[in-house]
């Protein structure tokens, strides 16, 4: 070892190394085992090998470290190698290694490496190296691979080809032989072992169109296959419309790849001819339909563009076609679309955001497309783009954009608009003139026909009159109300037709409307000797927001259809049923059914049109208008509401009407003064829905309740309740009329053996007045109309409460008209007489006025409180009605401001009655005015004037 370090110290061992480093025949290097792996020789093999020309390069290539030499993608898992084998015992510190190596022009060689570990003294652990270029090697065996991977794919893409492909086959180039054939519609020649020349003999013989053989036999013959695979081209394909074998004729995509078998090294053609129908359509929609609506077609994804159809040549004036077929989406929105858009017509900057990729994200998350319309200048011209936008997928944000030219459409448009403008201008015009028309008119027939049904009114009460002639005054006044109804029924369809029909949506009481139809419709049954019948099913609110009119005219309006088309003896029905309640809004269904003539189910689709009549005798045998149905049908509509129609000829009729209403927080509640949680009641009723109803009613007023279905079980239920000295009931409601024994003989029974221990109240589904004579020596307490409501329940027990308690009794809401005095403003002499007789049969006095004026001056001219109220026409000569009734209100006297003003006025439409009550009338009576329905109101309001004052 001295002598080692002796020679080392003089140089001579390095010269030694180096000398025999430079005879080996391959690279030779060594480098230290430690971190720095430091190259502490290489020989000039080595520096040829890495492509440089002396030791400074190298080192500068490397940093003179084992590191530097290896490929920066291999090194670690080289280095991981090299540990390994050393580690390993049985290689005797031997390893074995292949990696890249980068040479100075960056071109990449591959090095085998064979390294041994050893420690020289003086210098420590080392590794020494011998490495040689195997790059051609390296290539020719990756190359290899590379084959048999193609090969493999094409053969594994051949035998997984559809099965409804025409062909799928294997050729043998090099031989010139068929190796296999399969498909749906092979040539005669398809079989293997074929000769390749004659396959394609066939297919040249099947295309139908000219050129289409030239251009197969340019794109598959044997040498240009060759010629393609050995440039490394794409795989053939060639689509041509021909007849297959079977004689089938259809588009084809012929297929040819070209690979070499791996272990005969043979060149092998893998063919697919399939049916290219469906492919060739969309090929044809892309180009000739979507090019000409859209002018490019183009995706975006990480705001990159790129368009997929299109073309900068095909658009000839106004183009903002991309400069470049690909790009960056915001440059291209930056560079041509902001710039050429209309200042005068965008905010820029707004613009900009809304084309934004941020903008197209957030909107195609909400819903899609996106449509930005976009004017533009472009070239001293105006032009409008149009761009859409759709997702395609939102996960990567992968979307399309439809770009086209809408200068054309939105000009066809905008003359369109103004047509339509002009149009409905006209029509508004037509639709005033036509409500002005029919305004008119309705006042100019509404007067004569006042006179006519005042007149025959006051006619048919002289007691004087001969059968005959009452006979005949009679039908007189059947036809002027016939007459008065049609005319009714036109106007409502003007409204309806012209949109002047409105709905209100006011609070109203649901169970007063109700009655107000149960009293009506329960009079017509009683004239014709039908039953009728008003049922309930579960509970339903008092109070809802809504046109109670509105409704109220299609129930009647369908109820009296029923009663029209129905002959005794016979029945009309009318159920009511709460069928839905959600967010503050209630469905309430309607159905009316009765057992009348009913209709063909033919004739049920047209029973809405307007003026639709079964058969041409309806309207004499029935009287009908044909305009009912249709009316009603728009009202429910305009209720956001449907209704529907079963009828079965000669077996009767139901009709179902569904409307909508607006729930109140109105209920109704007992006063303080009552407390009705101790109360027990009996309800007696022999049908199941009312007593279900009725027992419905009573658990929402908090009272104890028992349900009977019949008399005899009501008499039980009490002498058992009696006898076992339970809570005595302190109320039984009884239907008037029961199965076995009826409500009055119930109620003597009850009043027998209770006395006045027990108030009867007597639940009828006709008015008290239809039953007076029957009850007039029974001794009740009360009645309730059916269906019962919670309202009425509450006020009836109250007042029962209150009557034991020798409570004062309510006063009614009604006054006497014996004695009152009335002024009278009429222009219209016979109206006036009629109107002034009709009032003197009550023994009312009146004054008359023939015009607003004078009766302005009476009013000013009159001592306090002379006049109990005013009947004023509204069209009067000098000043008309509303005048009249807005100059009273402004007088500086109490009676001005409370004295009721009812409208007397052949104005029926409700911009008419509007207009009354805005000028400070009580009431709008449409003529000719019901004489009932005109002393009632006066009742009414000359009542709440006298509260007032």
């Amino acid at each position: 070892m001295e002598n080692y370090r002796k020679l080392e110290e003089s140089g001579s061992v390095a010269s030694a190394i180096t000398w025999v480093g430079e005879q080996m025949p391959g690279g030779f290097f060594i480098y230290r085992a430690d971190p720095s792996q430091e190259i502490l020789f290489a020989n000039k093999a080595v520096l040829h090998i890495y492509g440089c020309g002396d030791m400074e390069q190298f080192k500068a290539l490397t940093g003179n470290s084992f590191r530097g030499m290896v490929h920066p993608d291999d090194y670690e898992l080289i280095h991981k190698s090299i540990e390994e084998q050393i580690a390993d015992s049985r290689n005797e510190h031997l390893d074995h290694v292949e990696y890249r190596v980068v040479r100075p022009d960056g071109s990449i060689r591959w090095v085998d490496d064979y390294g041994r570990f050893a420690s020289f003294p003086g210098y420590g652990d080392v590794y020494y190296v011998f490495i040689s270029d195997v790059t051609e090697s390296r290539v020719a065996q990756e190359e290899l691979i590379r084959r048999e991977s193609v090969f493999s794919r094409l053969a594994e893409q051949n035998a997984c080809a559809p099965d409804d492909s025409l062909a799928v086959f294997k050729a043998n180039l090099t031989t010139g032989r068929l190796e296999s054939a399969r498909g749906l519609d092979l040539f005669d020649c398809d079989r293997p072992g074929a000769d390749l020349d004659l396959m394609m003999r066939a297919r040249y013989n099947s295309f139908l169109v000219p050129g289409d053989r030239e251009r197969y036999d340019e794109t598959f013959k044997r040498e240009k296959l060759l010629d393609r695979f050995y440039k490394g081209e794409e795989p053939a394909s060639f689509v041509a419309y021909c007849r297959r074998g079977s004689g089938r004729q259809c588009f084809v995509r012929f297929s040819r790849s070209v690979a070499i078998d791996p272990a005969s090294g043979d060149l092998i053609s893998f063919a697919t001819e399939t049916v290219y129908n469906n492919e060739k359509a969309s090929e044809v929609l892309n180009d000739k339909v979507l090019v000409r609506q859209y002018d490019m077609v183009t995706y975006i994804v990480d705001n990159n563009y790129s368009v997929v159809i299109g073309d900068a040549s095909r658009i000839r004036r106004g183009s903002i076609f991309p400069k470049k077929r690909s790009g960056v989406y915001t440059d291209y929105i930056r560079e041509q679309v902001l710039p050429a858009a209309l200042p005068g017509a965008h905010d820029l900057a707004e613009l900009e955001r809304d084309l934004s990729p941020e903008a197209i994200e957030a909107h195609l998350e909400e819903e899609e497309p996106y449509t930005i319309d976009i004017t533009c200048e472009i070239d001293g011209e105006v032009y409008n783009k149009r761009f859409t936008y759709y997702a395609v997928d939102k996960n990567i944000k992968f979307y399309l954009l439809l770009k086209s030219d809408v200068t054309d459409v939105l000009m066809r448009e905008h003359h369109n608009n103004e047509m339509l403008a002009l149009a409905l201008s006209e029509a508004e015009h037509a639709n005033a003139a036509k409500t002005a028309f029919l305004s008119n008119m309705s006042h100019e027939i509404r007067t004569p026909m006042n006179a006519v049904i005042g007149l025959n009114t006051l006619a048919l009460k002289d007691d004087a009159l001969s059968e005959k002639t009452r006979e005949l005054l009679t039908k007189l006044g059947e036809s002027a109300s016939h007459m008065l109804e049609l005319i009714n029924d036109i106007l409502d369809m003007s409204r309806i037709e012209s949109g002047r029909m409105t709905l209100s949506k006011d609070e109203f009481s649901f169970n007063h409307m109700l009655e107000q139809i149960n009293t009506m419709i329960m009079s017509q049954c009683r004239d014709k000797g039908l039953d009728y019948d008003c049922k309930i099913i579960g509970s339903v609110d008092e109070w809802y927001f809504g046109d109670d009119m509105k409704l109220k005219q299609v129930l009647i309006n369908i109820l009296s259809n029923a009663i029209k088309f129905t002959n005794a003896p016979g029945s009309v029905t009318l159920t009511v049923e709460k069928a839905g309640q959600y967010d503050g809004l209630t469905t309430l269904r309607f159905e009316v059914t009765d057992t009348g003539i009913g209709m063909d189910e033919e004739f049920i689709p047209k029973i809405f049109d307007a003026f639709s009549q079964e058969y041409a005798g309806r309207t004499n045998m029935f009287g009908s208008t044909g305009l009912g149905m249709a009316i009603t049908k728009s009202i429910i509509e305009m209720m956001n509401g449907d209704i529907s129609v079963q009828s079965k000829k000669g077996e009767g009729t139901r009709v179902t009407v569904s409307v909508t209403l607006r729930d109140s927080k109105k209920t109704a509640g007992v006063s303080g003064e009552f407390d009705l949680s101790r109360t027990a009641i009996l309800v007696v009723d022999d049908d199941p829905i009312d007593l279900g109803h009725a027992g419905a009613v009573m658990d929402e007023i908090g009272v104890h309740c028992e349900l009977c279905s019949s008399g005899a079980q009501a008499l039980s239920e009490l002498d058992i309740n009696r006898a076992s000295k339970k809570q005595q009931y302190d109320y039984v409601l009884l239907d008037y009329k029961t199965l076995g024994m009826n409500g009055v003989e119930v109620a003597r029974k009850i009043r027998e053996l209770y006395k006045d221990s027990i108030s009867i109240i007597l639940l009828t589904a006709y008015s008290h007045d239809d039953i007076a004579q029957e009850t007039s020596q029974l001794d009740v307490d009360g009645f309730l109309t059916k269906p019962v409501y919670t309202s009425d329940v509450i006020a009836m027990l109250e007042k029962l409460s209150r009557r034991s308690a020798a409570a004062e009794p309510q006063p009614e809401e009604r006054v006497s008209l014996e004695g009152r005095h009335i002024l009278l403003a009429e222009d219209m002499m016979i109206n006036a007489e009629i109107i002034k007789q009709l009032l003197s049969l009550r023994g009312i006095s009146v004054d008359h006025a023939e015009n607003g004026q004078l009766a302005l001056e009476a009013f000013m001219n009159s001592e306090q409180g002379r006049y109990d109220a005013v009947l004023m026409d509204v069209r009067m000569p000098v000043m008309d009605g509303l005048e009249t009734a807005a100059a009273i209100r402004a007088l500086d006297r109490p009676d001005a401001k409370r004295i009721p003003i009812i409208a007397l006025t052949a104005n029926a439409f409700d911009e008419d009655v509007q207009k009354s009550i805005q000028a400070g009338m009580n009431a709008h009576l449409s003529k000719p005015v019901e004489p009932e329905r005109l002393f009632g109101t006066m009742e009414e309001l000359i009542y709440e004037a006298e509260c007032k004052g």
